[in-house]
């Protein structure tokens, strides 16, 4: 934890008063986090033909999902489009829906609403 604590003051995260008592940057975990993305996004960009998108908050976010993604701020799942991929915090609650026509089958995704049994 010390050395943790450390990095983050070196970083300016984190700010120790004269007085010993330690201070954290508003939304450091946040912040932490999407330091967290972009530094696997960049990873896996150099190993993909495409470029690493980061994503902002409300927005909208369309392609196609390839895979998870377990970094250590949680699991992610990587949406990728024709022109670039994302990472997006992956959510178990997201419904699949399969409509089958033609000998072929249209995935949607979507927020399940109502109760559960």
């Amino acid at each position: 934890m010390d050395r943790r604590r450390e990095h983050l003051i070196g970083q300016g995260d984190v700010t120790r008063h004269a007085d010993g008592r330690i201070f954290y940057r508003r939304n450091l975990l946040a912040t932490l986090e999407q330091r967290d993305v972009i530094r696997a996004g960049t990873a896996l960009a150099a190993s993909r033909s495409l470029p690493f998108r980061a994503t902002g908050d409300g927005e909208t976010v369309q392609g196609v999902f390839k895979q998870t993604v377990q970094l250590s701020s949680g699991k992610f799942a990587l949406v990728e489009n024709a022109h670039e991929f994302t990472l997006v915090p992956w959510r178990p609650v997201i419904e699949v829906i399969g409509v089958v026509q033609g000998g072929s089958v249209s995935w949607q995704f979507g927020r399940k609403l109502g109760l559960g049994l």
